[in-house]
């Protein structure tokens, strides 16, 4: 009988295992040696930055010293220009908006104190209307939020609601501290004038006037003896 040779492919497949294994041994070599390895101290100088409420609130308090004084407009002419017409004195003393229909005001005054308790001064400024009731909290009144929103840091600054509240509760703080810091007796200032620099919030429902019997709080930037 004779005898039927078939072929064996065994050692071409073999062959091709072979090949394939250095091709793949050979970029696995190229890619480590293209590769950079990072010491864990390298990484973390690259890896994105946690939020951090009290260092961005410290980062914007300091920038409000430097700003906000520069920028101030007299109190006496800014509360009449939006008491008339919001948007317009928006516009012309360069007020930031938050929001449709609030406006935040750099302000400064010179006023004198007609009333001053624990909490707050009530103060006297020349060009603010007689019915308008100004302002100017020490204590649990101190609002950061609007040193937050003057400052143009925006609810899509923070990774979510409760960082951007904590950046203005850490604001409120350094307020604060501040302000009890200069006015340690807050009767010792009664009848006497004060130099203050703040924000001012107004909020004006479609635009319209607001009225001159709504009282004007000025959140204190400073506080200081005339």
């Amino acid at each position: 009988m004779a005898t039927v040779k078939t072929a064996t492919p065994t050692r071409r497949f073999s062959t091709s295992r072979v090949v394939g294994a250095v091709v793949l041994v050979a970029l696995v070599v190229a890619m480590v040696l293209s590769t950079k390895f990072l010491t864990p101290a390298e990484l973390s100088t690259i890896a994105p930055k946690p939020f951090d409420p009290v260092a961005t609130a410290q980062d914007l308090y300091g920038r409000a010293q430097t700003q906000i004084p520069g920028d101030a407009a007299d109190l006496g002419k800014v509360v009449p220009a939006f008491q008339s017409d919001p948007r317009s004195a928006a516009d012309t003393y360069k007020a930031v908006s938050p929001s449709e229909n609030a406006y935040v005001f750099d302000v400064k005054a010179t006023g004198t104190v007609v009333e001053a308790t624990d909490a707050s001064l009530r103060l006297k400024v020349d060009g603010v209307p007689g019915q308008t009731v100004v302002l100017v909290p020490l204590t649990t009144a101190v609002n950061g939020s609007v040193l937050r929103d003057a400052m143009g840091f925006k609810f899509a600054d923070a990774p979510g609601q409760t960082q951007y509240q904590y950046v203005a509760d850490e604001l409120k703080k350094l307020m604060l501290s501040d302000v009890q810091s200069s006015v340690p007796d807050p009767a010792s200032l009664q009848g006497k004038k004060v130099d203050v620099v703040g924000v001012v919030s107004v909020t004006a429902t479609g635009g319209s006037p607001v009225p001159r019997a709504k009282p004007v709080n000025v959140q204190p930037l400073s506080i200081k003896a005339a």
